[in-house]
């Protein structure tokens, strides 16, 4: 009965079905922030990647899905779901060749799940974490095969490398065994050392190229700097406690920083991980290999002083989602039987459906500062930005337009620091969800620069007719104007 092909199927469709359920909601946003980089790249409107780092996620994506669908956010995020759900299909099965059906239905559910990945999904840039692990997956299923076909892996890694730098030290995990059967061990440990000369050539290649300037030197702002042990520490326990804190009640939003309030469930979970390694039955089971998984596929971003995001967890969690199936396997399965063990994991999915769809709508939802806006940034951009898009829709624009944005709010603060500053705050959300304005040019390639006003607009240039101003609200609502329609506020409030 284990093996027949209902009983093949059923698990797996429940795994595609549970990621569909909880990460749907991302079809209907728009475009925003950094995928205006990507589509930009792909239109014209900025220059081309000029390197292999991150070539794939950034440049040959982008350039074929704007071929196929151009401005069609819901395609793109459509192509991020399957990937996802690609992702979790390989995890089941890589799971289930090592270990019982019901595990496997455990793990990979849990993987497609978990809250955690909101941004990976809801952002359409976040297609690099998802294209990495894909590949790296792929790399592992086909490191193990008769020859010559596991030299196929080395070409799976290599696109997962030009996908994103997250799964760089996916060569040492499959030297450890990682995901593996204990038999094959020999094959994929061969196959792991070549794949490792890849990592460091890469590596080599980005130290010489320097892409995000760090061997140059960086401020201590900067995106990209890097931070000492004391920034290692919490950045590893925000990213252990986000991986354990997966709950409705608990998990009160998906902010981007170092998490305080995440540390005492990053601790457990540290301990937790400790204590398996005492038991035989998790152990056999790769409980520790998939722990040293998860870390070194960490390890690239746990220096970061300035970036702590939850993406980041994306390939770590198929990790998890290894350990957690063996635990499940080991402690359950094997005492309850198969048949009990399924039912028992069925249940336990359904669970984690409920949970991962709830806690993703809510932290969806969540107002802030009244109710035209979201407290989470990946979804309050992407409205903002259809809303400039559609108010640009309705307005004509002519060939070669200078476009200032302008918030009027800022009149009426001006007696009022405090007020200002808010509102200067909501002007660059704005600013931040069209990417500097990138996004403007993108969605219409007519105009041909594109500013912020400071407090006021620029004074009318007789020699641009081309120019405009767009009178915006803080949701993106707006409405072009010609600048002579606006000069009598600048002589009533003079600059």
């Amino acid at each position: 009965m284990r093996d027949d092909a209902r009983n093949r199927v059923w698990p797996l469709a429940l795994v595609v079905i549970a990621g569909i359920a909880v990460f749907c909601g991302a079809l209907p946003y728009f475009f925003a922030q950094d995928d205006f980089a990507g589509l930009a790249r792909a239109s014209g409107v900025s220059p081309r990647l000029d390197g292999l780092w991150r070539y794939l996620s950034g440049q040959l994506y982008f350039d074929l899905m704007w071929r196929l669908t151009g401005l069609n956010a819901w395609a793109y995020h459509v192509v991020s779901l399957l990937a996802h759900l690609g992702c979790a299909t390989l995890l089941y099965h890589l799971i289930a060749r090592r270990m019982s059906r019901p595990a496997a239905l455990f793990g990979a559910t849990l993987f497609a799940t978990h809250p955690a990945l909101y941004t990976a999904l809801y952002s359409i840039s976040g297609i690099g974490e998802i294209l990495s692990l894909l590949f790296a997956l792929v790399t592992v299923r086909l490191a193990v095969l008769a020859n010559p076909w596991r030299w196929a892996a080395l070409s799976a890694f290599a696109l997962s490398l030009l996908s994103k730098e997250s799964t760089l030290l996916l060569p040492v995990s499959l030297v450890l065994g990682f995901a593996v059967l204990p038999r094959e061990r020999g094959t994929a440990r061969r196959v792991g050392w070549m794949a490792l000369i890849m990592a460091a050539a890469y590596a080599t290649y980005y130290l010489g190229t320097d892409v995000f300037r760090v061997r140059g030197g960086l401020s201590g702002s900067a995106a990209y700097a890097l931070g000492g042990p004391a920034d290692m520490g919490r950045n590893l326990l925000s990213y252990l406690g986000w991986t354990l804190n997966a709950f409705l009640p608990t998990v009160q939003g998906f902010g981007d920083a170092v998490d305080p309030a995440s540390f005492p469930w990053g601790v457990a979970l540290a301990v937790v991980w400790l204590a398996g390694l005492l038991s035989p039955t998790l152990r056999s089971r790769g409980w520790g290999v998939a722990g040293i998984t998860y870390l070194l596929f960490l390890l690239p971003v746990v220096p970061l002083r300035n970036h702590t995001y939850h993406y980041y967890l994306y390939a770590p969690l198929a990790a998890v989602a290894w350990a957690a199936a063996g635990a499940f396997d080991g402690l359950l399965v094997t005492r309850l039987g198969w048949r009990s063990g399924m039912a028992t994991a069925a249940v336990v999915a359904v669970v984690l459906v409920l949970n991962g769809a709830l806690l993703v709508r809510k932290v969806e939802h969540m107002p802030f500062m009244g109710p035209d806006m979201r407290a989470d940034p990946t979804v309050d951009r992407a409205r903002i930005a259809r809303n400039v898009f559609e108010s640009l829709r309705r307005s004509p624009l002519p060939e070669g337009a200078r476009l200032e944005f302008w918030s009027p709010a800022l009149l009426s603060a001006r007696s009022d620091p405090q007020r200002l500053t808010a509102e200067r705050y909501w002007v660059t959300n704005v600013q931040s969800a069209l990417f500097d304005g990138l996004g403007v040019r993108v969605m219409y390639p007519r105009v041909a620069e594109v500013r912020f006003a400071a407090e006021l607009p620029s004074p009318p240039m007789p020699d641009r007719p081309a120019d405009r101003v767009a009178v915006f609200r803080r949701d993106g609502i707006l409405r072009v104007a010609e600048p002579a329609e606006i000069d009598s506020l600048l002589r009533v409030y003079p600059r």
